[in-house]
């Protein structure tokens, strides 16, 4: 029972668990824990029939173990149905995770003292880290749309840190083969879907965080720094956006959020919480929390906070890119909303044709990086992202 918990049972279901195809499959993980459910259930009964036996103990034992294995099981279905439905929120045009963690949660209150028998800890820590990691990248996802710079840090900081030691096991656990002259070669063993799906969710919201919070991390360290430290990230959206503004000549690209009703909004970084700060008013409530190649420019932002209320209902629709044209300042406006409080802006000096395809190409594409919905869309049946 103790090889069942350490070996190939525990990785098997670790690896199906990461939502690659395996809800299209025929010979699906729902059967197969279905019927190691029944099978596991049965072997419960048996044993506790013969526990008057000749060895008793051990038959009680078997019968506990086999009885904490089916909460288990039950587990690890609940978990396989919430991969599916977190798919579900791909197809949202503005990611809300709040309830996903909260569903999340029950999960792990429901079972967290269900298979706690030292034989199954390997199972009990494993499905632990795997709830505590996914629910803390939930929470900086939702944190980061709020632009709550402290409580999104601590969350992708402590999701990285437990990614970080799970992988090493990996490289611990190596597997010898042999070559076809006899020699011998060790390599670490693959890790496992599940692994690489949470790996790569924390790698789009690490990028996103650094994009959002870019001024307050630029603080701590000098532009050049920066610069590399921001190109490490994938996407690297400072340099995409550094890029375009070369290649097309624009005068500034900013991302602003609107942080009207936000009773506690106190400015870029880190602010403690009993520290008083008036609220912002007029155009201090639409704040650039990035602004590319340099401030924002201040005498264009009346203009573009009036496209931001006259065209709210465009924008709010979170699809759609807005066009204006100012003849007094002889500037152009582009504007699009991956999220509802921010607002990506890209200002030309000069008249530009409202069906440039290269200008709205650009624009969807970072609309669409930053609303973060790939990592999501990875996990329909199928998929090979």
């Amino acid at each position: 029972m103790r090889s069942l918990c350490n070996s190939s049972f525990s990785s098997s279901l670790a690896e199906s668990a990461g939502g690659q195809s395996f809800f299209s499959r025929k010979d699906s993980i729902r059967s197969i824990y279905t019927s190691l459910h029944s099978e596991l259930r049965k072997l419960a009964t048996t044993a506790r029939n013969s526990a008057t036996g000749a060895s008793p103990y051990l038959e009680e034992l078997l019968s506990h173990l086999s009885e904490q294995l089916c909460f288990f099981i039950q587990a690890r279905m609940e978990i396989a149905d919430f991969y599916e439905k977190m798919y579900s929120l791909s197809t949202q045009k503005s990611i809300h995770s709040t309830e996903v963690v909260h569903a999340l949660e029950a999960i792990l209150q429901k079972y967290s003292s269900r298979f706690h028998h030292p034989i199954l800890s390997p199972l009990e820590s494993s499905f632990q880290l795997e709830v505590d990691v996914l629910a803390q990248l939930l929470k900086a996802q939702n944190e980061i749309s709020e632009w709550k710079f402290l409580p999104s840090l601590l969350n992708l900081h402590s999701a990285h840190s437990k990614l970080q030691s799970w992988g090493q096991t990996f490289e611990k656990q190596r597997e010898t083969r042999k070559h076809l002259f006899g020699g011998q070669t060790q390599k670490a063993l693959q890790p496992p879907h599940l692994f690489l799906w949470l790996a790569k969710l924390k790698t789009a919201l690490l990028a996103k965080f650094t994009f959002y919070f870019h001024e307050a991390l630029g603080r701590q360290t000098t532009p050049s720094e920066m610069k590399a430290l921001t190109a490490k990230t994938n996407p690297d959206y400072c340099g995409k956006i550094s890029s375009f503004i070369r290649k097309y000549d624009a005068e500034n690209v900013s991302l602003i959020f609107d942080n009207r009703g936000s009773e506690t909004f106190q400015g870029h970084g880190y602010h403690h919480p009993h520290s008083y700060r008036e609220a912002p008013k007029g155009v201090d409530q639409y704040p650039a929390v990035v602004s590319l190649p340099t401030d924002r420019p201040l005498i264009h932002w009346p203009n573009v906070i009036m496209i931001m209320t006259d065209r709210a209902a465009e924008l709010n629709t979170l699809d759609k890119v807005v066009h204006f044209y100012d003849d007094k300042v002889q500037s152009t406006y582009f504007l699009t909303r991956p999220e509802p409080q921010f607002t990506i802006v890209v200002i030309f000096d000069s008249r530009k044709s409202e069906k440039d395809s290269h200008l709205l190409s650009f624009l969807n594409e970072l609309s669409s990086s930053l609303k973060n919905s790939k990592p999501f869309a990875s996990l329909k049946p199928g998929s090979k992202n």
